[in-house]
């Protein structure tokens, strides 16, 4: 997920230890830099607390509060919306986050996700026809056509 990616590498982690890296993460940088860094550890520590909902009204905030970093943290809201199990929400954030200038490649992989998860749940074939108009040469074109095939 992105929020890992960013925070603790690309490695895979469960959110236990997500939670146990960001307390010492937190525990060896005990002084936010700014205010924006405090609601950003904020909002992280909720996100690897599984509090989702409460760190997604966070990221939203944050995101109106720092417009000039929207794609960050609407990739993060979408990361929320994920966890939730609200596919469809959790593309729509990760596409802002895409066009607000958030990594375009971990956006391809959020948004496949996200996509495969809704498709697994609904069978509906449209988001996985918009994750190949968004992403024509992307890294899940081929498992998204095979999908596409059935």
């Amino acid at each position: 997920m992105g929020l890992f990616d960013s925070l603790f590498g690309k490695k895979k982690m469960t959110l236990e230890n997500a939670d146990k890296k960001n307390d010492d993460f937190i525990a060896k940088n005990p002084v936010a830099k700014n205010d924006e860094d405090e609601l950003m550890r904020n909002a992280s520590k909720l996100m690897t607390s599984a509090k989702y909902a409460e760190s997604l009204e966070l990221y939203k905030k944050i995101s109106e509060s720092y417009p000039e970093k929207k794609g960050l943290y609407d990739s993060q809201v979408g990361v929320a919306y994920y966890f939730l199990g609200d596919y469809d929400k959790a593309i729509e954030y990760y596409v802002s986050g895409m066009n607000n200038g958030a990594h375009k490649s971990m956006m391809d992989d959020n948004i496949w996700e996200a996509t495969e998860a809704l498709y697994g749940k609904t069978k509906d074939k449209s988001k996985v026809e918009y994750y190949i108009s968004l992403f024509p040469g992307g890294s899940h074109k081929k498992e998204a056509e095979k999908l596409l095939q059935k």
